[in-house]
């Protein structure tokens, strides 16, 4: 094999491809290990995103999660949970070509209790099931096949394997050749792996470092040690760093030959290179030693054990193999380094997994007995006795387990009910009802009546499938479980099966009282998906009856006393789970007919929750419920509650109808309808009729017209009805959300120091009301809005005057505009000193990422430590760090991002991960994706998956197809199961721009799976109203294939209708149906769909934006522009300015009309208007739209009247721009505008620079991209503002071309 080395041919290749690496890492990126042994820690994820189903609906699937689950926790899976899914892949045609990649990929070391033997016959056994059901599989399904005979060291011939890929016209890839040559190094064949790296020449693929580990270990594991450190130093020739696999490959070689000096020498040298070894690489190697029969020696290798995170796993997985090779004292010897641990140590399941793997290996019953007194006399296995009965059980072993029950007794151990759980599941798996209710019998007749859990899990969903709901709970009681019992978790599965009718039924048979902690989750999920509200109160009335009126059992914990607590939060949950205002009203007045009460606590909740929604009637509906008169009803009996909400016209027929004895009824009914629609006109209308006609208006509505009046900014009729109200009655206390409003008024106003003076007067007691999600939002408006203005003392004062008089809670909200403030004045001192006060008097963090971003920017290491220990005292280490890893990321600054992940301990916060990514997609941001990926590269505790895919549709969008299709081969490298969602979006997008698609897309086969469903589906089931919500995912992807198919029209359609039943698709598909709609013209169309939409929506899927663009395409700009002018002008706020602002045209629409000179000097009449009162933003977009069309006049003379002196501009659209067209002069355009702004920050000019310097290296300009920075940097750019990615690109390119780059990165 040293011939290789010898070859002057593959020296030069080696030497390209490191050139290649460099220049191309962003594509060629790959994992350290061929064999990368990290289970299923990277592709659990995957598992439960595309596969969690209902544990009764299908088979598969959560066999599957079970998979996952284990891999997840373990790092290992067991051979059962395989046989499992095989099972259940011979017995069914309708497995995914992404399921069975996944099955395939766990026949390796994802198995280690197993033989390399048995699980290569696995998966030659599931492949060949796979072929004859006719399972589509691609490239990646060979590779994955490659990759576990590699793992199971199984012999086979690269020829034909790859004969086998021509005949089924599959190209091999890069990953093919890589797994290839790692097996040709395994038997020590030089002529077949000169042959593969000759392949990959001609192929011009680049050799990269599973290659070269490969022959590292071909060379080290024959004995060929000298050889093995030759490629060493081929490698540092050709400017490749040999990486931590690399020297853990080489001393493993020395390992089995039992040459401790080499092995310590080898651990030198990578300690010198930065190359450490981690835990497990140290065990790979004590492996080796034992294995080659040097076991003595392995202690002198445990002081290189680190024991990081997740080292007792990777300890557990080495046991597993070498038990298996009859190493039974080196286990041992392992196992005394695992640290003690609080999740496993001194408790009865400490080493479960030494005696569990005993009981595998098919040990007799008095072995097992022996080695479990000899592991728990060394101290190692305390429990060992009550682990192999689990492990019994757990294997079905009825007999055994019943003699292991004995032998626990004589140590003193109780026999508790749960220890029949696996005999209940395997009894229900295998169908044997009669023996599932014996062991029941059993159970009970020995003490242990079934938890509701037991019973839940283990029996009622088997029995569930051949009976009915009446009989189950018969044969229960004949099993002497109490009938109650039995009926109230029968009632909860149903109700989790979505079954709330039947459900209904059992509650009003049997009547079970209470358990409201067990009841609630399931009915609120089950009303979710029925909205079934009868049927949901009636179960609500059943579960809150009196004693005299149920049957009761001894675990009914509430009384009476509690009912209205209990039932308030049901209701809240419930009206959570519907969504929807009208099913509010009617979920409240069912409630009602039954007599329920609610506290006063869950009402107030309850309008919280509701908050603008809440009507006159709903509140009228809640006090009702909160009543002490309000008496519960018979079971039998429901009271009655009609009151429809009355429009204003329908109230002024009535009056006009002059009924006497109900016209001053009417009358205040009219003015709530007033009120509630905002009709100031003909509200002051009939205020002054009613006060010439002596009309007493109540306090109780004068407060309402305090409120309606201090909304609408009339602080004249505001002051004038407040002062109405202190002559009736002196003691009357307006609440808190009113008083607020007329402070607020008064700020918009411009009166600052009478708003803060008027919450000082009219200050509450501490316990009179607590504070509301409205008062807080309205509380946090007016904060805002001053903060905007840069008015921070204004803002301190305003905040703890709200604070002093009792108006809000502290809380990272409320205190949000007081760090603004400093910001937005850039007095970054100020805003951590103001930092500071929250944390402590408060334990409140208001911007702490905003402020940990700047603080990375500045480099302040010291006040970022600062900071986040801060931080940490409120939020705890865990939630400060992933704060700080998203800040760095965002920064650039991967190494500390990646240096926080490896910390020891730390659990992963996947949805707060999961969160970021799909930010950095709405926005764009492809770097920081990229810099997420690269961060967590290796790391097994981390869900990489959902970065990938978030990561391709930013590609996709950005038609970077090339770096979309790599991500699928790095997929490969790293030995993560792609998605079906990431094939199928990846296959669209391949499609879409008439490129090949090498993998089978998912999607196409579940349509085709899809139609044999509907077509197997009875009659009566095809007539059955589907009752069940829409899935946010679902409706995501039916409307975007609607778009694909050109179906705009339906694709709205089914938008509205999903919006209407509560289900929102994702915004970004929102975002490109209103795109496709705009570009049709359609306004009424959009307007349609935005009445469905809250504000926070519409500025989410920039509606505004979209509405405009659809009127210019409709030709009505010139109308639009002239009304938005108007409303510019009479704008009497900064709120009603930026209101107004919102419909200037934008991107596209102001693109499309640019050449129209007498269109274009309206919009810059409204630009230079908004500019003169401080709005900024619509001179930016005009300015950029004229630099992009060419008009570099009109472009200069705004930019000198409205831009030279703002604080920031926006000029994305401009940058994305120059990159379509490869035209650097407009950016060249942008830098010499910016140039003339002394305000403008260093950062503004750094970020265009950059860009600059990224268009120059795609155009392969080295030396112009150089000038570039050069230039930047004598004008006074500080080196360290620039982007760290277009500073490495370009310090890369400039040394590629024998030049050195000066600047430090």
């Amino acid at each position: 094999m040293s011939s290789l080395l010898r070859s002057t041919k593959f020296v030069r290749y080696f030497t390209g491809a490191a050139r290649t690496l460099i220049l191309n890492s962003a594509k060629t990126a790959e994992s350290n290990l061929l064999v990368n042994p990290i289970a299923l820690c990277s592709t659990n994820n995957v598992l439960l995103r595309d596969y969690a189903t209902s544990k009764k609906a299908e088979s598969l699937e959560p066999l599957l999660q079970k998979l996952d689950s284990e891999a997840r926790r373990f790092g290992r899976i067991t051979k059962k949970d395989i046989d499992e899914v095989f099972d259940e892949i011979r017995s069914k045609n309708d497995i995914t070509s992404s399921q069975s990649l996944l099955v395939i990929r766990c026949c390796g070391e994802l198995v280690p209790e197993e033989l390399p033997e048995q699980r290569t016959l696995l998966v030659q056994k599931i492949w060949s099931v796979l072929t004859e059901r006719g399972i589509p599989m691609d490239i990646s399904h060979y590779n994955a096949l490659l990759r576990v005979y590699i793992e199971n060291e199984h012999p086979f011939s690269p020829a034909q394997f790859l004969e086998e890929l021509e005949k089924k016209g599959l190209q091999p890839n890069r990953v093919t050749y890589q797994r290839l040559m790692w097996r040709y190094c395994q038997e020590g064949d030089v002529e077949g792996a000169t042959k593969v790296l000759e392949k990959m020449r001609v192929l011009s693929m680049p050799v990269s470092e599973p290659v070269l580990n490969a022959l590292v270990m071909g060379h080290a594991f024959h004995g060929d040690t000298d050889g093995a450190k030759a490629v060493l130093e081929t490698m540092a020739g050709a400017g490749l760093q040999p990486t931590n696999l690399t020297y853990t490959l080489l001393a493993c070689g020395y390992a089995k030959q039992g040459d401790i000096a080499g092995v310590e020498n080898v651990i030198k040298s990578a300690t010198d290179k930065d190359a450490y070894l981690t835990d497990k690489d140290i065990l790979d190697i004590i492996e080796h030693l034992a294995t080659g029969g040097h076991s003595d020696k392995m202690e002198s290798l445990f002081q290189h054990l680190q024991k990081g995170m997740g080292y007792n796993q990777d300890v557990c997985n080495v046991i597993l193999r070498l038990l298996n090779k009859g190493q039974l004292d080196a286990a041992k010897k392992i196992m005394k380094t695992m640290p003690k641990t609080t999740n496993n140590d001194d408790t009865p399941f400490k080493g479960a997994f030494f005696i569990k793997q005993l009981l595998r290996v098919k040990k007799s019953p008095e072995d097992i007995i022996k080695a479990c007194r000899e592991l728990k006399e060394e101290g190692l296995v305390p429990n060992s006795i009550y682990i192999a009965t689990e492990s019994a059980l757990q294997q079905g072993h009825v007999e055994l387990s019943q003699s292991l029950f004995k032998e626990l007794q004589k140590e003193g151990h109780e026999i508790r009910q749960h220890y029949y759980w696996p005999l209940l599941a395997q009894k229900g798996r295998e169908g044997d009802e009669e023996g599932l209710l014996q062991l029941i019998r059993d159970m009970v007749n020995g003490g242990n009546i079934p938890s509701g859990e037991a019973l839940r899990d283990y029996v009622i969903p088997h029995l569930m499938k051949k009976d009915t709901p009446l009989n189950i709970i018969l044969k229960l009681q004949i099993a002497n479980v109490p009938v109650a019992h039995a009926a109230r978790n029968l009632m909860i599965e149903l109700l989790q099966a979505g079954k709330l009718k039947q459900a209904a039924e059992v509650a009003l048979k049997y009547r079970p009282r209470g358990q409201y902690s067990l009841i609630t989750r399931p009915l609120t999920i089950a009303l979710s998906k029925t909205k079934d509200i009868n049927a949901f109160s009636t179960i609500l009335h059943v579960v809150c009856s009196s004693q005299s009126q149920v049957i009761q059992t001894d675990d009914d914990t509430h009384d009476d006393g509690q009912h209205e607590i209990e039932v308030g939060r049901i209701v809240l949950s419930a009206l959570k789970n519907l969504g929807n205002v009208d099913a509010a009203e009617q979920l409240l007045q069912a409630i009602h007919g039954k007599g329920l009460r609610i506290s006063s606590e869950s009402a107030d909740a309850i309008q919280q929750y509701l908050g603008k929604n809440l009507t006159t009637e709903l509140s009228e509906l809640l006090s009702q419920l909160t009543s002490p008169d309000l008496e519960i009803a018979p079971l039998e009996v429901q009271r009655g509650y009609k009151n429809e909400p009355r429009s204003s016209a329908h109230l002024e027929k009535l009056l006009a109808q002059g009924k006497p004895d109900s016209e001053k009824r009417l009358q205040r009914q009219l003015i709530s309808a007033y009120i509630k629609e905002n009709n100031v006109e003909k509200l002051n209308k009939l205020l002054a009729d009613l006060k010439a006609s002596n009309f007493e208006v109540s306090n109780l509505v004068l407060s309402q017209l305090f409120e309606f009046y201090c909304v609408n900014d009339d602080l004249e009729k505001a002051k004038q009805i407040h002062s109405e109200i202190l002559e009736k009655d002196p003691e009357f206390v307006l609440n808190k959300f009113k008083l607020v409003q007329m402070s607020y008024a008064l700020v918009r106003a411009g009166k600052v120091e009478e708003a803060i003076q008027f919450l000082k007067d009219n200050r509450h007691e501490p316990e009179s009301d607590k504070g509301s999600f409205m008062l807080n939002s309205k509380c946090w408006q007016m904060l805002n809005s001053l903060a905007e203005k840069k008015e921070d003392a204004i803002v301190i004062e305003m905040t703890k005057v709200l604070l002093d008089n009792n108006y809000i809670e502290p809380s990272n909200v409320i205190f949000g505009p007081s760090i603004k403030v400093f910001l937005l004045k850039g007095d970054v001192e100020a805003a951590l000193k103001q930092f500071e006060g929250c944390c402590k008097q408060y334990r409140c963090t208001p911007w702490k990422g905003e402020l940990m971003k700047v603080l990375i920017t500045k480099e302040d290491a010291s006040r970022l430590q600062w900071l986040a220990d801060l931080s940490t005292q409120i939020h705890g280490e865990v939630n400060v760090l992933h704060d700080l890893v998203l800040a760095f990321v965002e920064c650039g600054r991967l190494r500390q991002a990646r240096r926080i992940l490896e910390t020891p301990g730390l659990q992963a916060r996947h949805q707060r991960l999961n969160d970021a990514c799909e930010r950095y997609v709405e926005e764009g941001k492809s770097e920081y994706l990229e810099g997420l990926l690269e961060a967590t590269k290796q790391l097994s505790h981390i869900d990489r998956s959902n970065i990938f895919y978030h990561l391709l549709v930013t590609y996709c969008k950005a038609d970077e197809t090339d770096k979309a299709l790599g991500l699928w081969t790095i997929l490969q490298e790293e030995g993560e199961i792609p998605s079906d969602q990431f094939l199928a979006y990846l296959g669209k997008h391949l499609k879409a721009k008439n490129k090949p698609v090498p993998f089978i897309i998912p999607e196409e086969q579940g349509t085709n799976k899809q139609v044999k469903r509907e077509q197997q589906k009875p009659k009566k089931v095809q007539t059955k109203p589907d009752q069940s919500k829409l899935s946010k995912q679902d409706a995501t992807a039916k409307i975007e294939n609607l778009i694909h198919d050109g179906k705009i029209t339906e694709a709205l359609d089914y938008a509205v209708k999903a919006l209407d039943e509560g289900t929102i698709a994702k915004p970004n598909i929102l975002k490109y149906l209103l795109k496709k709609l705009a570009e049709q013209g359609e306004v009424e169309k959009i307007q349609e769909l935005g009445k469905r939409l809250t504000e926070p929506m519409k500025r989410n899927v920039t509606y505004d934006d979209k509405l405009t663009l659809a009127i210019f395409t409709k030709g009505a700009g010139p109308q639009h522009i002239d009304s938005l002018y108007d409303a510019v002008s009479n704008a009497k706020s900064d709120e009603e300015l930026a209101k107004a602002l919102v419909k200037f045209p934008r991107s596209n629409a102001l693109a499309s009309v640019i050449q129209d000179d007498v269109f274009v000097e309206k919009c810059r009449k409204v630009a230079e208007l908004a500019a003169s009162r401080g709005q900024h933003m619509p001179a930016n977009l005009l300015w950029m739209e004229y630099v992009l069309a060419g008009n570099d006049q009109q472009a200069d003379s705004l930019w000198d009247k409205c831009l030279n002196s703002v604080q920031s501009v926006v000029f994305r659209r401009l940058l994305q721009e120059s990159h379509v067209r490869k035209q650097p002069e407009l950016i060249e355009k942008l830098i010499a505008a910016m140039q003339k702004n002394k305000n403008i920050t260093p950062g503004s000019h750094a970020n265009a620079y950059s860009r600059l310097i990224n268009l120059h290296l795609l155009e392969n300009k080295v030396d112009e991209a150089q000038a570039v920075l050069e230039k930047a940097v004598k004008l006074g750019v500080p080196i360290d503002q620039f982007n760290k990615n277009s500073l490495s690109k370009l310090k890369e390119a400039v040394e590629a071309t024998g030049q050195s780059f000066k600047y430090a990165v």
